[in-house]
């Protein structure tokens, strides 16, 4: 199954997540894949670990060890994936 992925949110999510804080990107993050993705993580953290946290959010997933590192990777999938659709719409 392909995941749709909406650009413009993804952009809009990009320029959010640039705008807050280093300490509420994360919560910023769970609330969008909350209401518009994928937040499958308890919040007691304690249940296993290790642990490979994924989440979701517009068709953009992201993998980390630690919780703290989702919006950096999120946001380095989404900007590769709007990278290369400007290469394409580019050529």
């Amino acid at each position: 199954m392909t995941p749709h992925l909406d650009f413009a949110r993804i952009q809009i999510a990009l320029t959010l997540l640039g705008d807050c804080g280093p300490d509420a990107q994360v919560l910023q993050l769970k609330n969008l894949c909350e209401n518009n993705g994928t937040w499958p993580i308890h919040d007691d953290g304690s249940r296993y670990k290790p642990v490979l946290y994924e989440i979701s959010l517009f068709g953009v997933p992201a993998l980390a060890d630690d919780i703290a590192e989702l919006p950096r990777n999120w946001t380095r999938a989404a900007r590769n994936i709007l990278t290369a659709l400007s290469e394409v719409n580019a050529a």
